[in-house]
């Protein structure tokens, strides 16, 4: 019997989900309904000094007029909690497997040394500074030394040096990376105690059985660091699809700082969420007019074909 598939929204409740939010909501949705699977909604909310009030509840409010439902979520499930900031012991446990194994090393850098200290090198991926491992072989007396002035340290996985990851993305083909000249050695938990995504996402995926991840294509660039973090825990890889971003009329991804209105415009202009839905699709190609369509007409649309269908209109579409 074929493996029902288990795809997930996961939002950070920084402020209010924009139109780019939206989309790849509902594309990871529709890749989930359109196949019969199963849709999880998690909550990711690690990093509570940038979280807003109330943010979480508007951001289910959205959801559900879109007509974007999900089977396991906040409200509850069979691996829960869905809400990151009440999952930390199950980090810090994961954490310990990793540390236990020799893999992890305390790391006293602040950025501004890392970026001093990788001046020289290559720039990484995304063209951010590669870390060039400053704190990877520190003896004992160093590290006392740091702890006398007062420095925190971060904590990062040590990455084999010829360490190449190479997976095919639903949408976007072969990738590879060679993970140190990408980012170097990186962060599992940062210096303030807060867990890292890279560290958090793996988990939580894999604890929640998700097999297929669909999320926008700003996060391509981490997935290879994640499967580090999979074949090292021995958990299974899912299947990816890193699904394109909506940009402003400046050629910007839109962002929370871009854009921060979402929904409302559209509500007080009397948009039915059908309308929305319309927009959203026809955007990124699956319709080739933004007529009005509702989120449960469009997964029995493509549910009638085949998933290979979805992923060459979203690769050949002209997404906006």
């Amino acid at each position: 019997m074929p493996e029902i598939v288990r795809g997930r929204y996961a939002p950070s409740p920084t402020g209010t989900l924009h139109m780019g939010n939206l989309r790849t909501a509902l594309l990871a949705w529709l890749f989930a309904r359109s196949v019969s699977g199963e849709f999880i909604l998690r909550i990711e909310d690690l990093d509570q000094p940038r979280m807003k009030p109330h943010a979480t509840k508007q951001m289910i409010q959205d959801l559900q007029w879109l007509g974007l439902d999900w089977d396991e979520g906040p409200e509850g499930g069979p691996y829960a909690p869905y809400i990151q900031s009440e999952r930390l012991e199950i980090y810090q446990n994961y954490l310990q497997q990793l540390q236990a194994a020799g893999l992890v090393y305390p790391c006293y850098c602040s950025r501004a040394e890392i970026q001093q200290a990788a001046a020289h090198l290559p720039p990484g991926i995304d063209g951010g500074a590669r870390y060039p491992g400053t704190c990877r072989q520190l003896s004992d007396k160093q590290r006392r030394q740091y702890e006398r002035q007062g420095r925190h340290p971060a904590l990062r996985l040590r990455v084999a040096d010829e360490l190449t990851i190479t997976f095919t993305d639903l949408l976007l083909g072969s990738q590879q990376q060679q993970v140190q000249q990408a980012v170097g050695d990186f962060i599992l938990r940062r210096a303030d105690g807060i867990f890292a995504y890279q560290l958090a996402v793996v988990v939580d995926d894999a604890l929640m059985h998700l097999n297929q991840i669909v999320r926008g294509a700003d996060l391509l660039s981490s997935t290879a660091r994640q499967i580090v973090l999979y074949q090292l825990l021995g958990f299974p890889i899912p299947t990816f699809a890193h699904v394109p971003l909506i940009h402003n009329s400046q050629g910007q991804k839109l962002s929370k700082r871009i854009q921060s209105e979402g929904l409302v415009p559209l509500q007080v202009s009397n948009y039915t969420a059908a309308e929305v839905v319309g927009l959203l699709a026809h955007s990124c190609g699956l319709r080739d007019t933004p007529t009005e369509i509702t989120a449960a007409q469009l997964a029995d649309h493509y549910r009638q074909q085949p998933v290979t269908l979805l992923c060459d209109q979203l690769r050949t579409g002209s997404c906006t």
